[in-house]
C-alpha cells in the first residue's frame, strides 16, 4: 500500500485535534486518523492507547446506544495496548474505564468488579499519581452495590482517600473535585463541600475542558445553590 501521510504527520495532527478541540467530532476524526497511522505501525501500543483514550470520550460525550460501539472500540484498543506493554498505567486505566461502561450498558458477570478493580491498581502501582485511576477506583468502591462488595479488596472506608488523592494529583479534574464535594456534603462537612465546589467554578485551566463546560461546572453552581447557606 502507498500511504499518503507518514505516521509522525498522522499522529500530529490528530494530537493537534484532541488538544484543539474536545468535540465528539474532532475526536472522531482524530480516531480515524490514528487508526490510519496503526495501518503502518500496528505494533504501537502509544497509537493504541491514544485510541482508546479518544473513543473513551467520545462515549462519554454520545447519547443513546452508539456510545456502546465507542466504549467497545476503546475496551479493544487498550487490551491491544496492553498485549504490547503489559507495563503501562494508562493502558489499564483505560481498559478498566471503558470496560466499565460496556459492563453498565450490557449484561456483565458480577465478578466485573474485581476485574475493574485489579486494572485500577495495576495502574496505580504502576503511577500513584494516576489522577483518573484514583479517581474511577473511588466510585468503584463508592458505587458498587452491597452485594457485590465481596469480589473487591477495598472498601467503601477508601473513597475519601482516593478522591482526596485524585484531586492532589490534579487539582483540575473537575469531576473528581465535585465528587469530593458530594463526599463532603454526606458526612456533613459542609466547608468543605462548598471550597470544592467553588474550586471546579472558579477552574481556568480544567483538565477536560469540554465537560467542565457542559456538566461540571453547571453541576458545580447547582450544588453551591443547595447547600445550606454559611
Amino acid at each position: 500500500m502507498v500511504f499518503a501521510a507518514t505516521v509522525g504527520e498522522l499522529v500530529a495532527q490528530a494530537d493537534r485535534l484532541v488538544e484543539a478541540d474536545e468535540s465528539v467530532q474532532s475526536l472522531q476524526r482524530a480516531i480515524e486518523l490514528y487508526q490510519e497511522a496503526l495501518l503502518q505501525e500496528p505494533n504501537r501500543a502509544d497509537l493504541h492507547i491514544k485510541v482508546a483514550s479518544a473513543a473513551l470520550w467520545v462515549g462519554d460525550g454520545t447519547t443513546g446506544g452508539d456510545a456502546l460501539r465507542w466504549f467497545q472500540l476503546g475496551e479493544q484498543e487498550a487490551e491491544r495496548a496492553l498485549a504490547l506493554n503489559e507495563a503501562n498505567a494508562d493502558a489499564h486505566f483505560l481498559l478498566a474505564a471503558n470496560r466499565g461502561q460496556v459492563a453498565n450498558r450490557k449484561l456483565a458477570s458480577p465478578s466485573i468488579v474485581a476485574d475493574l478493580e485489579r486494572h485500577l491498581l495495576r495502574a496505580l502501582q504502576l503511577n500513584p499519581r494516576h489522577a483518573f485511576a484514583l479517581h474511577m477506583m473511588a466510585i468503584l468502591l463508592r458505587d458498587t452495590p452491597f452485594f457485590l462488595r465481596g469480589y473487591l479488596k477495598g472498601s467503601r472506608n477508601d473513597v475519601e482517600r482516593y478522591l482526596v488523592a485524585a484531586v492532589e494529583a490534579d487539582p483540575n479534574l473537575a469531576r473528581a473535585r465535585l465528587d469530593l464535594a458530594q463526599y463532603y456534603q454526606g458526612v456533613g462537612q459542609i466547608a468543605k463541600a462548598r471550597a470544592q465546589a467553588q474550586a471546579v467554578i472558579d477552574m481556568t485551566r480544567p483538565t477536560q475542558k469540554r465537560r467542565w463546560r457542559d456538566t461540571d461546572r453547571p453541576a458545580a453552581e447547582a450544588f453551591l445553590k443547595k447547600l445550606p447557606a454559611r
